[in-house]
């Protein structure tokens, strides 16, 4: 009430020591009818020997089994095994402490109900806490008689120890009670091991080097007729003229040419080298002979009879409206114009 409003409430985590001593305080008064208070709780780890060596002589040993097989065991110290037994009998707790006894079958068989009510109500309990499943699946089992014989029958493995130490509500009356079960390995989470640092040439050298390539050697390429290739027969030699073993091709599926080699031998089998292509070979032209002179026409050379042609045009200075002369000009034609028209002087010899 006294809280400001508008404040939320503190949340208080469970914690395992906690969960334990509601479970135990419930367990207590719902089954017999005992109120208690837990004053303290105490938790550790050991080996079987250690374990062993808190047990003392006057405690109740009762094992405990998890899936039919011995697990561990459960101790109860004389005070609260008296009062337990006080509870069931006459329903009060005495005003003096317990008779100082070994345990017996019956006290066993009496303080049954409230170890099993623990025992259930633990897996809900511990839920979220560090001891979450420790306690699963546990249930009593027979009566051990003493460290000694419990020494012989539990496995020799790391305990968790739990002990409750509770005060009884009356006079001086104390008592304690113990669990004991193997510790349960936790796994760790698995933390991602950090990329380790990849050399890119090498792997990309070992995923290429696998991969299947399939390449065309080429040596030469020259079309043929159709008679020709019709006349081939075994033993038929075709000249390849132009071509040498260095002229090879190594082509891609797609047919672009992918590198230059030279064709040669190895164990018997035809085999290609690849190199760099061969540097082109300039050569000198041959000198030409008189053959060649011959036949070759002169550039400025013209048709004799053109020639002619042009000249008398030339000289007879026609005007653009004179007929022109259709038929030979070297002697005289009836069709030819008067003569009188022409120039005196011309000689048409």
């Amino acid at each position: 009430m006294t809280r400001p409003q508008g404040q939320d409430a503190a949340v208080n985590p469970l914690t395992s020591s906690r969960a334990v001593r509601l479970a135990l305080t419930k367990a207590a008064n719902d089954t017999v009818g005992l109120m208690l208070s837990v004053s303290s709780i105490g938790e550790e780890v050991t080996a079987l020997d250690d374990m062993l060596g808190m047990v003392d002589d006057g405690l109740m040993l009762v094992a405990l089994e998890r899936e039919n097989m011995l697990a561990g065991l459960i101790a109860v110290d004389v005070e609260f095994r008296a009062a337990i037994l006080e509870m069931e009998t006459i329903g009060a707790l005495l005003g003096r402490k317990a008779e100082q006894r070994a345990p017996t079958g019956t006290d066993k068989m009496l303080c049954e109900p409230l170890f099993e009510t623990l025992l259930s109500a633990f897996p809900l309990a511990l839920m979220g806490t560090p001891l979450e499943g420790w306690l699963d699946n546990v249930a009593t089992s027979a009566k051990i008689a003493n460290a000694r014989a419990a020494g012989l029958v539990l496995k020799d493995c790391n305990y968790r120890i739990v002990t409750m130490n509770v005060d009884l509500g009356i006079a001086d009356r104390t008592g304690s009670l113990m669990i004991a079960l193997p510790l349960i390995a936790v796994p760790e989470p698995e933390v991602a091991a950090p990329p380790a640092s990849v050399n890119w040439d090498s792997a990309f050298q070992e995923a290429v080097s696998e991969a299947p390539a399939q390449l065309d050697a080429l040596l030469h390429r020259f079309p043929i007729s159709l008679a020709t290739a019709q006349g081939l027969r075994v033993g038929s030699v075709l000249n390849l003229t132009g071509c040498t073993v260095n002229s090879v091709c190594l082509l891609a599926k797609d047919g672009k040419m992918v590198a230059q080699a030279k064709l040669g031998q190895l164990a018997g089998y035809r085999a290609v080298r690849i190199q760099d292509a061969p540097a082109p070979e300039l050569r000198e032209l041959a000198s030409p002979t008189p053959d060649m002179a011959l036949s070759l026409p002169e550039p400025d050379t013209l048709d004799m009879e053109q020639t002619e042609k042009m000249a008398i045009t030339t000289d007879l200075g026609l005007a653009d409206d004179t007929p022109q002369v259709s038929g030979p000009i070297d002697g005289p034609s009836d069709e030819m114009p008067a003569m009188a028209a022409m120039p005196s002087d011309l000689d048409l010899a």
